[in-house]
């Protein structure tokens, strides 16, 4: 199975996430960049921010032939009720992207982020074979390595199951 992780971290949670899994699936791990200096407060001011505001932002996003593997992942913080603009925008798009999607979400909140799943959603065309939304009680506590196993077998099992 060729699995792609594609995904936007603000402060290094989603990728800390997003490593595990790739490190799981034997996937190659993407980034999307944005020229802001995120590690600055006002650069996450600014990223945070983006998020309810329609305005394009410069994002740099690899050249990969996403459409070819069996599962891409896309992950992004969760901020307001929406994932992170540049993963917005990149799907705003209109990528080619594989029939089977994924969703890695992270939020401040603990409650399932109901309304970016919907978005994403509506943005791939796609309904998620799986989703896994991490919050950062989740990771303060190492709490979130239990559901992904979960997630990791409904991404396989499905995917079996289709084949």
């Amino acid at each position: 199975m060729t699995c792609r992780i594609l995904l936007h971290s603000i402060n290094g949670r989603t990728r800390k996430v997003g490593e595990e899994l790739a490190w799981e699936l034997g996937a190659q791990l993407h980034e999307i960049d944005i020229d802001t200096p995120e590690h600055s407060l006002a650069g996450r001011l600014m990223t945070r921010l983006s998020s309810l505001v329609a305005r394009s932002l410069s994002i740099a996003v690899p050249d990969q032939p996403w459409q070819r593997s069996d599962l891409l992942i896309l992950g992004a913080p969760v901020g307001n009720g929406r994932a992170a603009r540049p993963l917005r925008q990149w799907l705003e798009s209109h990528p080619d992207l594989p029939a089977r999607v994924a969703l890695l979400l992270t939020s401040d909140e603990a409650d399932y982020p109901a309304q970016a799943v919907e978005d994403l959603t509506t943005l791939t065309g796609r309904k998620p074979v799986a989703v896994l939304h991490v919050s950062d009680r989740d990771i303060s506590h190492g709490t979130w390595k239990g559901r992904l196993e979960h997630f990791l077998d409904q991404c396989v099992v499905r995917y079996r199951n289709s084949a």
